[in-house]
């Protein structure tokens, strides 16, 4: 019960953060104004990690090395259980080109109701974002499925709210995942899944 409790609360904050962070106008013109955990697309992960933290928090996922992923994982982070961010490999500045908060969702269901929840405000804040609503859709890895909805700005960025239902045998923790990511990145992935 106290699970839940902590989830729906981390949730509400979520939403909170969501909708009262940005002014729509600037939401709709530049994804950079979309944060998390204070972090924005753009914005150097120096700026909040040392070089040793970013470097032991890498992800080895994918075959093609054009992007790394880090996951950070911390008591400090006020909404999330834990961030995933893509930066180009080869930068030395770490520039963020997407980022991501994870919530650990116990039950589909609870994450599916939370998630339409975030995405009906989204939607009457910014109603000139294209939405595309994507339910019980095949993860390109083949590790299970995704229910969620995908925002996309004039430049083909995205902002998305997605629940990961993973097939149980991935390893892989369900959860409610809120980011936003630059098309770069976008095209990149699919041709990369891990």
């Amino acid at each position: 019960m106290q699970t839940e409790y902590s989830n729906m609360k981390k949730l509400s904050t979520c939403l909170f953060l969501i909708l009262f962070s940005f002014s729509a106008p600037s939401f709709g013109d530049d994804i950079s104004e979309f944060q998390i955990e204070g972090m924005s697309i753009g914005d150097s992960l120096l700026d909040y990690f040392s070089e040793e933290e970013i470097k032991k928090s890498k992800k080895d996922y994918y075959k093609d090395k054009t992007f790394t992923a880090i996951e950070l994982t911390s008591k400090i982070y006020k909404d999330y259980d834990e961030i995933q961010i893509h930066y180009k490999t080869i930068d030395k500045k770490y520039k963020i080109f997407s980022i991501d908060g994870l919530i650990d969702i116990e039950n589909l269901k609870d994450c599916i109701k939370q998630k339409s929840k975030i995405v009906s405000e989204i939607s009457e804040l910014f109603k000139n974002l294209e939405k595309k609503v994507r339910d019980d859709w095949d993860m390109v890895s083949g590790h299970g499925k995704l229910h969620g909805v995908t925002f996309t700005f004039n430049s083909g960025d995205t902002a998305d709210v997605v629940c990961y239902d993973y097939d149980v045998e991935t390893g892989y923790e369900d959860h409610l995942r809120v980011g936003v990511s630059r098309k770069e990145v976008i095209d990149w992935s699919y041709s990369n899944p891990f």
